[in-house]
């Protein structure tokens, strides 16, 4: 038992068995120390933090985004890395605004214990140089400016995603004792830089380049080639996937970039092999990816027009043929005519983003893990396709959707079997007015959408066109609310603040809620309803 509550995240098992007898109350305390806090309410976070020894936890996870607005501020407030968290070997920081970018960056020279490292997002400006000397895999989101990093005297692992925070002309310059690296970039002019970076890792042993954006620089296998020969001596791993600007008048051009990642290297040497995927319309967008299908996001955007060329014989390897997209976290569905790809039958996405119109019964026997579900401005979905889809996603808890896009699918909230299921599933609604001119929800519909996610929703996203009547009716009547996101439509409106949210006779006050405003966005973390 005492093995399990170690491995444990300490929040779930604290409220979990805390409750049971002193002697679990003991072994809680002893041994939990691993605390995830990402969407969590104000008054667990405030809880726990107020019986349990900081002192002796290991891993350490926070983040500031709507769930928990001004986490990482309210954090820095109170506590300090240094002198309440000094046995931290994990520490994870996530969506880390410039107010807070100095005070946790220049506590971390002196977390010596650490060996794992993750922070989301940063600017490289903002960041000294400094030595973890026990460092060993580092997460992290920021501009080309990379250089506080380079005196990682052990670090192995790096996984870092460029963020358009600042353009430099510095070169990335790596720990030289790295073994794993991950880049996921957006601008292909990157590539080069990137490339360049390498020719010093003679340690390393797994690659893995991932282009989230469509780009004009179509991607070159010989040169890739000649980098590993020349560079990468040790290299067992390399995983890619690139996305470029096709037109049918330079289908030659395929030939030539598929022939690239066809040599003997490529294929008998390290057994790696590719798909690219190429539009059958005059233009569009070309994937180049190698296999199985490395990155967790994938989108179909060409339906079945599409032309597939792969450098995998299909009676090679039927384990990897029939894996091809089992690594798909994140399926987005861009186009009405898309069907889905035959390999897709081993499928753990848990995210699904829908544009167009949907038939979810050709996609639903690979749903069945769906987790989150996105529906875009322009996409349509009937009530009757949209109750098959949530009769077959037992685990789906989030919704995003445009507020228009619900109306319908729900037949104006009125089909009672969809709000029964909506009610029972859903713990995260956002409804977004992304749409220009999309119109605010009204008082009467806020009224139907508390009484249908009353009862489970914990976070709560909304478009309205005044405060007034609205904030105060939600957070009276939604008690299990952890956040609540309020965007205002209105010119102008009243200050929202503590004192003007006393006056809507709510629940809550200074000592259960935190606000912060940004413009026209408003956020509530909350705690525990008095």
């Amino acid at each position: 038992l005492v093995q399990i509550f170690y491995y444990l995240n300490g929040v779930a098992a604290i409220f979990a068995f805390s409750q049971l007898n002193y002697r679990f109350q003991r072994l809680l305390e002893e041994n939990c120390q691993f605390f995830d806090f990402k969407s969590i309410n104000k008054f667990k976070f405030d809880l726990i933090f107020q019986y349990y020894n900081t002192k002796q936890w290991k891993s350490l996870q926070i983040s500031d985004d709507e769930y928990t607005p001004n986490h990482i501020e309210y954090f820095c407030q109170f506590y300090s890395l240094i002198n309440d968290f000094p046995q931290l070997q994990s520490l994870s920081i996530e969506n880390i605004d410039s107010r807070t970018t100095y005070t946790i960056s220049s506590q971390l020279p002196f977390l010596t214990n650490l060996v794992s490292l993750k922070i989301k997002t940063i600017c490289g400006e903002a960041m000294s140089q400094f030595h973890l000397p026990n460092l060993k895999r580092l997460v992290f989101t920021s501009c080309l400016n990379i250089d506080w990093i380079k005196n990682f005297s052990k670090l192995e692992t790096i996984e870092y995603t460029t963020d358009g925070y600042h353009w430099h002309d510095k070169d990335l310059r790596w720990p030289l004792t790295l073994k794993h690296l991950k880049i996921i970039f957006d601008y292909d002019g990157h590539c080069d830089r990137i490339q360049d970076s390498l020719i010093h890792l003679s340690s390393l042993k797994s690659l893995e380049i991932y282009q989230k954006e469509k780009g004009t620089i179509s991607p070159n296998g010989q040169v890739w080639e000649n980098l590993i020969h020349s560079s990468l001596p040790l290299l067992k791993i390399f995983k890619f996937y690139f996305q470029f600007q096709y037109s049918s008048q330079i289908y030659k051009q395929i030939e030539r970039i598929v022939s690239s990642f066809s040599t003997s290297f490529y294929v008998f040497e390290n057994k790696w092999f590719i798909r690219c995927d190429v539009p059958k319309s005059n233009q569009g967008r070309a994937l180049l990816y190698s296999l199985p299908f490395p990155f967790q996001i994938y989108t179909t955007s060409q339906g079945s027009n599409f032309e597939t060329i792969s450098t995998l014989l299909n009676d090679y390897d039927n384990d990897l043929c029939s894996n091809v997209f089992s690594n798909v976290k994140t399926l987005e569905v861009l186009c009405n005519s898309s069907e889905l790809d035959e390999n897709f039958n081993r499928s753990e996405v848990i995210n699904l983003i829908i544009h167009n119109e949907f038939d979810s019964f050709k996609w639903i026997h690979i749903l069945n893990k769906l987790q989150q579900l996105e529906l875009g401005s322009d996409m349509t979905i009937s009530s009757k396709n949209f109750l098959c889809l949530l009769k077959n996603t037992p685990h789906l808890s989030s919704l995003i959707a445009e507020n228009s896009v619900l109306q319908k699918a729900t037949e104006y909230w009125n089909n009672v079997s969809i709000c029964n299921h909506l009610s029972r599933m859903i713990l995260s609604l956002k409804l977004c007015g992304r749409k220009i001119r999309s119109p605010p929800i009204s008082k009467n519909e806020i009224e139907q959408i508390v009484q249908i996610f009353s009862s489970k929703c914990q976070h709560l996203s909304l478009y309205v066109h005044s405060p007034i009547d609205t904030i105060g009716f939600i957070l009276q009547n939604m008690s299990q609310l952890y956040s609540l996101h309020v965007t205002i439509s209105a010119e102008t409106y009243p200050s929202i603040n503590m004192t003007w949210l006393q006056k809507q006779q709510s629940r809550f006050n200074s000592s259960n809620c935190i606000i912060v405003n940004n413009e026209r966005d408003h956020y509530f973390w909350l705690g525990k309803h008095q």
